[in-house]
C-alpha cells in the first residue's frame, strides 16, 4: 500500500504539472488587439452633458472629418472624399441574438477640443467611444473602453461611399475585407481614392459583392470573451482614406495604429497653444467665458488642407446624409473675408494670412472674387461648367477689406505688396459695377448682396453691399499708402467720400428713421426695415444721429428676439419666420446688430445680443454656433449647418471689439481697452491681445466710486495705450490719474453712454490707469430666460438716456406682462414713475391696452443729488 500510494502521488504531480492554473491575484491576460490604456484628460473647457441621440457633434482637423450624432452614428471625410457613413454600433450580450442598439442606450457626452468621450450604459455594461481626430493626419481614432460583467460583441457597421464632394462622382467602387490588416478597404478601379476602417481586435462578418457596393452595411465584430481582458485597455477603432496613392493612406492608417497615444497628445498640445498664444478673457458669466474658448476651436476646425487646392477656410460644417455637402464644407470667399475680423481679433493672424492667399488663387481675370469653391474642383471643371463660383457681388469689396482689417492689426506691408495686383484688379472690377454712376456698386450688376433669392433682389443697390464697398474705399485709400501709390490714395479717397455721401442719401429714410433694406432702379427705396443696416453702423458709415435712431429700430422687437436678430422685422408683408432670408434668426447678423449697437455706446442693447449667440454655443452642437433659427421660436431650422463659421462671429467680434471695447492699429502703434462692462461687474480681464508684434493685458475692476485698470504688456514700448471704459449715461467723471498721478481727460457723452478716456505712452511695465466718478444710479442688464422651443417674450431695452437729474429707461414688454430690471445704487433713487423699486429692483408690468405682442413702455427715475 506504500509504494501504491507513492506513485499515485508521483503520477499525480506529473499530470498536474502539465496544466496552468491562475493563482489568486494573477492579472488575466490581454485581449489581442488591444492597447494599453493612456489618459484622456478634462480640460478645463470640457462640456459634459446628458447626450441627446439627434445633437450633432464633430471631432475634426484639417484633412480629416467626423460628424455625427451624439448616438454615436456618424459619417465620415477625409477631404474631399466621403468614405462612408451611417457608422453605428450596437451590442449583444454573450450569445443573444438581440441587438442592443447604441442610439438606444446612449447617457453621456464629453466634449472637449482634443477628444469627444460618447458614454452607452446597459445594466450590464458601460461602453466610452472616445473619439479623436489628428489635427495633421487624413485619419482618426475611436478608442472603446469597455467595463462589462458578462461577455460581450460589439458590431460596428457602416455604408461605404467614397465619393468626393459634389458636383464630382466617381464610379466602380468596391469594398472587401482584409483579414491581414483586420479592416474593410474601400476603393475604386483607377487606385486613386481609398478608405479603410477596422480594428487589430474585430473580425469583418459581412458579405462584400465583387467590385460594387453592397446596399446592405458592411460590419466587423469585436468580440470580448472575458471582459477582464479589456479591462485596462482601449480597444481600438482606425479610419484613414483620401485621395492619392494607397502606399500613402496605408502608411496613415499604420502610423496612427503605431502610436495613438502620441497622436492624443499631439491634440491637446495643439489646442492648448491655439489657447495660450491667443486672446484670453475673464469675466463674472462663466458661459461667456466659455463660449469665446468654444469659439477659437470652432474657427480652428474649419481650416481645411485639400490634396488639390490647398489650405483654406471653409463656411461650416455639417452631416450631409445621403447627399455630396458636409453642410457648408467649401471654400467660400465671402465666409472667410466675414470670419477673418473675428480671426484678427483674437491674433489667429497665421491663419488670416493663408485664407486670404488662398481666396487670391481663384480671382477671376477681371477682378472678382470667387464666393465658393468646392472642395472637389480638382475632379472637375467647376470654374467652366458650373456657375456658382462669382454668383455674388459682396465677395470681391469684402476682399479689401478684410486685407485692411489684416493690416492694419499685424502691419504686415510685405502681405500688402504682394496682394497689390489682386487688390487693384479687385476695385477695378468694384469699381465697374456703378451702372449708374452713383459712386455705389449695383447689385443689379456686380451680383447678389444681401439676398438670395425672393421678391427682394429685383433692386439696384442694397444697403449691405453698399456699406462693404464704401468701407472698400476707405480701405483702399489706407492701402494705397501702404505701398506709397500716391495716385491710388487720391483717387480711393474721391470714390470714399463720392460713395459715402451716396450711401447717406439714397438710403436714410427720414420719414421712419432707419436705413432702408434698398432702392430701385427709379431711385425710390425699399423701405424695409432689416438690420443689414447693421453692417455700415458697424463700421461707422452714416451720421451718429441717424445712427442712434436707426440702432433704437434695431433693438425693438420688430427685429430682436431673445435668441438673435431677424432679417425682416416681423411687420413686412415679406416676413415667414421659417424663410431663410425672408424673417430668420441668423446669429451672423446678429454680430454685426451687436458690434453696432456697442460701436455706439449701446451697451445694454449690444450686450442682450451677444448673449443670445453666447447661448447657441451650447443649445444645439455643443462649442458650435448653429447657422440660422426660426424667427417666431427658439428652434434651429432643420436646413440649418450645425457648425457654421459666420455664426461663430455672433460671439468673438461684439465680444471683443464691442463688450471689451479692445481695437489695436499697427500703422499707429495705437492699442484702445474701451470696455461697455454691465454695471455690476465689478471686475473682467483679458490677456494676448496681440496688435503687430506687441501683447497687450488688461485688468478691469470697479469698486464703489473708482474704476481702475492695469496695462501690462510686452513689446509695445513704441504704442500708446487709450483707456476708455464707458460708463451709463448720466455718470459724472471727476478725475483721472496714472500711476497716481493725475492727469487731463476727454469726456465724451454719448446719447447711451460717458466715455472718460486718458492715453499715454506705454512704458513697458505695468501701468494703472483710475477714473474716478460720482455715483448714480445705473441700469443693469436683464436677465434673458429662453429654452430650445420658447417663444419671444423678453424684455427689450430700447434707449437709456439722462437729462437733467433724470434717468429715461424706454423698453417693450409683453402686454399685460410683469418684468423686472435691476439696478446699482438704488439709494440715490429719489423717485419713479412707471416701475416700483424694490430693493435693486424696479418691477413693473406693461400695460395691455387692447394690445397683443410687444408695446412700448416708459420708466422715469429721478436721481438724489
Amino acid at each position: 500500500m506504500r509504494i501504491e500510494k507513492l506513485l499515485f502521488l508521483f503520477f499525480t504531480v506529473l499530470i498536474c504539472s502539465s496544466f496552468t492554473f491562475a493563482q489568486p491575484g494573477t492579472k488575466p491576460s490581454r485581449m489581442p488587439g488591444t492597447i494599453p490604456a493612456f489618459p484622456i484628460a478634462h480640460s478645463g473647457m470640457s462640456i459634459a452633458q446628458l447626450a441627446q441621440p439627434f445633437t450633432p457633434f464633430d471631432k475634426v482637423g484639417r484633412k480629416f472629418a467626423i460628424l455625427g450624432y451624439e448616438s454615436g452614428s456618424f459619417e465620415v471625410w477625409a477631404y474631399p472624399l466621403k468614405l462612408l457613413r451611417n457608422f453605428e454600433f450596437s451590442f449583444f450580450l454573450q450569445n443573444s441574438t438581440r441587438p442592443i442598439k447604441a442610439a438606444d442606450i446612449v447617457r453621456y457626452i464629453d466634449i472637449s477640443p482634443a477628444a469627444t468621450i460618447i458614454t452607452y450604459v446597459y445594466q450590464s455594461f458601460t461602453v466610452k467611444a472616445i473619439f479623436i481626430t489628428p489635427v495633421g493626419q487624413p485619419g482618426a481614432m475611436i478608442l472603446l473602453s469597455v467595463n462589462s460583467d458578462v461577455p460581450l460583441k460589439i458590431v460596428c457597421g457602416f455604408l461605404p461611399v467614397l465619393q468626393p464632394m459634389w458636383p464630382a462622382g466617381i464610379g466602380g467602387q468596391y469594398a472587401y475585407w482584409d483579414d491581414d490588416m483586420k479592416a474593410y478597404i474601400i476603393s475604386e478601379p483607377t487606385g486613386g481614392n481609398h478608405g479603410i476602417v477596422g480594428s487589430p481586435a474585430a473580425t469583418g462578418i459581412s458579405y462584400t459583392p465583387a467590385h460594387m457596393l453592397s446596399d446592405y452595411p458592411n460590419e466587423f465584430t469585436i468580440e470580448i470573451k472575458d471582459p477582464a481582458t479589456v479591462g485596462n485597455y482601449y480597444i481600438p477603432i482606425y479610419l484613414a482614406g483620401g485621395k492619392g496613392k494607397w502606399d500613402s493612406v496605408k502608411a496613415v492608417y499604420d502610423s496612427l495604429q503605431s502610436n495613438p497615444q502620441r497622436y492624443y497628445e499631439e491634440c491637446v498640445d495643439h489646442y492648448q497653444k491655439l489657447e495660450k498664444n491667443t486672446l484670453q478673457i475673464e469675466t463674472p458669466v462663466r458661459e461667456l467665458n466659455l463660449a469665446f474658448r468654444w469659439a477659437k476651436v470652432a474657427y480652428d476646425n474649419l481650416v481645411v488642407d485639400n490634396p488639390d487646392l490647398g489650405k483654406g477656410l471653409v463656411a461650416g460644417l455639417g452631416m450631409s446624409g445621403t447627399s455630396g455637402r458636409p453642410g457648408f464644407g467649401w471654400f467660400f470667399g465671402g465666409d472667410a473675408y466675414i470670419n477673418s475680423f473675428s480671426l484678427n481679433s483674437y491674433g489667429a493672424f497665421h491663419t488670416v494670412r493663408d485664407a486670404l492667399a488662398f481666396t487670391e488663387k481663384w480671382q477671376r481675370t477681371d477682378g472678382k472674387m470667387a464666393h465658393e469653391l468646392s472642395q472637389a474642383a480638382g475632379y472637375v471643371d467647376w470654374f467652366h461648367k458650373y456657375g456658382y463660383a462669382y454668383i455674388h457681388a459682396d465677395t470681391t469689396p469684402f476682399y479689401i477689406d478684410a486685407v485692411y482689417d489684416y493690416y492694419r492689426m499685424t502691419g504686415d506691408k510685405q502681405f500688402v505688396a504682394d496682394s497689390w495686383k489682386s487688390l487693384t484688379k479687385a476695385y477695378g472690377w468694384c469699381l465697374s459695377t456703378d451702372a449708374n454712376g452713383d459712386g455705389l456698386m449695383d447689385n443689379s450688376k456686380a451680383g447678389l448682396g444681401a439676398l438670395e433669392f425672393g421678391s427682394l433682389i429685383g433692386i439696384e443697390s442694397d444697403v449691405y453691399l453698399s456699406a462693404i464697398w464704401v468701407r472698400a474705399t476707405y480701405a483702399m485709400e489706407q492701402l494705397s499708402k501702404a505701398v506709397g501709390n500716391i495716385d491710388y490714395e487720391k483717387k480711393a479717397a474721391g470714390n470714399y467720400a463720392k460713395a459715402s455721401t451716396a450711401y447717406e442719401h439714397k438710403f436714410w429714410n427720414a420719414g421712419k428713421e432707419y436705413y432702408s433694406y434698398a432702392f430701385n432702379s427709379k431711385g425710390e427705396q425699399v423701405s424695409e426695415l432689416t438690420p443689414w443696416m447693421s453692417v455700415g453702423l458697424a463700421w461707422n458709415i452714416g451720421e451718429p444721429a441717424h445712427a442712434d435712431e436707426a440702432l433704437k429700430h434695431l433693438a425693438s422687437s420688430e427685429l430682436t428676439t431673445d435668441w438673435g436678430v431677424r432679417s425682416i422685422s416681423d411687420e413686412s408683408k415679406y416676413y415667414d419666420p421659417l424663410n431663410y432670408n425672408y424673417g430668420t434668426v441668423w446669429p451672423f447678423i446678429t454680430s454685426w446688430a451687436s458690434t453696432a449697437e456697442f460701436e455706439h455706446r449701446f451697451g445694454l442693447q449690444g450686450y442682450g445680443m451677444l448673449m443670445a449667440s453666447i447661448r447657441h454655443t451650447f443649445d444645439n452642437e455643443p462649442g458650435d454656433v448653429t447657422e440660422v433659427f426660426s424667427g417666431a421660436t427658439n428652434v434651429w431650422l432643420g436646413e440649418a449647418v450645425s457648425h457654421q463659421g459666420f455664426s461663430t462671429s455672433g460671439v468673438v467680434l461684439p465680444l471683443v471689439r464691442g463688450l471689451f471695447g479692445l481695437d489695436g492699429d499697427a500703422l499707429t502703434r495705437t492699442v484702445t481697452f474701451a470696455p461697455q462692462f454691465p454695471a455690476d461687474w465689478q471686475s473682467a480681464s483679458c490677456s494676448k491681445y496681440g496688435v503687430g508684434k506687441a501683447e497687450f493685458s488688461f485688468d478691469y475692476t470697479r469698486t464703489g466710486d473708482t474704476t481702475c485698470v492695469i496695462v501690462s504688456g510686452v513689446n509695445g514700448e513704441d504704442y500708446n495705450v487709450e483707456v476708455a471704459p464707458v460708463f451709463s449715461p448720466g455718470t459724472k467723471i471727476l478725475s483721472a490719474s496714472i500711476d497716481g498721478k493725475p492727469v487731463q481727460f476727454k469726456s465724451t457723452e454719448y446719447s447711451q453712454g460717458v466715455e472718460p478716456s486718458v492715453t499715454a505712452g506705454f512704458s513697458g511695465g505695468p501701468m494703472k490707469f483710475e477714473f474716478i466718478r460720482k455715483p448714480t444710479v445705473e441700469i443693469v442688464p436683464p436677465v434673458i430666460c429662453t429654452k430650445t422651443g420658447d417663444p419671444d417674450r423678453g424684455l427689450k431695452v430700447i434707449s437709456v438716456s439722462s437729462s437733467a437729474n433724470e434717468l429715461h429707461v424706454e423698453v417693450e414688454g409683453l402686454a399685460g406682462t410683469g418684468y423686472s430690471l435691476g439696478i446699482m445704487n438704488p439709494g440715490l433713487v429719489d423717485r419713479v414713475d412707471g416701475a416700483v423699486l424694490n430693493g435693486s429692483r424696479l418691477e413693473f408690468s406693461v400695460p395691455a391696452k387692447g394690445s397683443e405682442g410687444f408695446v412700448k413702455h416708459e420708466i422715469t427715475i429721478s436721481v438724489k443729488q
